[in-house]
């Protein structure tokens, strides 16, 4: 399963270990990042490197996003909320991908982000004793590598014919053949 995490660079330095904890316990659970960037982002907060062009900022909201709509599910670390926190979550959610927001305990968070009405939100607060237990329920309800998904596919009166010509001739489903097609695809690109 592909997972985003999301934290504001703003007290990246204070809250590393939880942010670290958090990727360290997504990957022993057999799960990817969907963008691996706190390491990166932490050398440069605490090397001063940051550059505040308009152009990297643009380059790392894309990232962002680009990684949203890449990952199965979202976490997102809002003890330092921002703006720009609110947005990603907000576009998780309009993408319906299963989010969480982790909270350290006894902190103030902007009402708007831990307030979003929808049923892909979930909320946790946590200690750095028990970071990851409170993790763990949200990534074993999502994980979808132990689930087979549906959904509608529409087509023509052609890829019907072939559908059922190659189920006929092979002997498998027309479902069978869609997915190793598909499965073939995935293999020879680098998404």
């Amino acid at each position: 399963m592909l997972v985003h995490l999301i934290a504001p660079v703003d007290g990246l330095t204070e809250n590393i270990e939880n942010l670290r904890s958090i990727v360290t316990y997504v990957k022993s659970q057999g799960h990817d990042l969907a963008r691996d960037w706190l390491e990166a982002a932490y050398q440069e907060e605490t090397s001063k490197t940051t550059s505040n062009s308009e152009k990297v900022w643009q380059d790392i909201i894309q990232n962002n996003l680009e990684a949203i709509a890449r990952a199965d599910v979202v976490i997102a670390e809002i003890t330092h909320d921002n703006t720009a926190i609110g947005y990603q979550v907000a576009t998780a959610i309009h993408q319906k991908k299963p989010t969480l927001l982790v909270l350290r305990e006894g902190t103030k968070v902007s009402p708007f982000t831990w307030n979003i009405p929808s049923s892909f939100l979930k909320r946790v607060e946590y200690t750095a004793d028990n970071l990851t237990e409170k993790i763990q329920p949200f990534l074993e309800e999502n994980d979808i590598g132990t689930k087979d998904m549906r959904f509608n596919f529409f087509i023509d009166r052609a890829i019907y014919n072939y559908l059922r010509w190659a189920a006929l001739k092979t002997g498998k489903t027309k479902a069978e053949i869609l997915r190793e097609l598909v499965q073939r695809e995935i293999e020879t690109k680098d998404y």
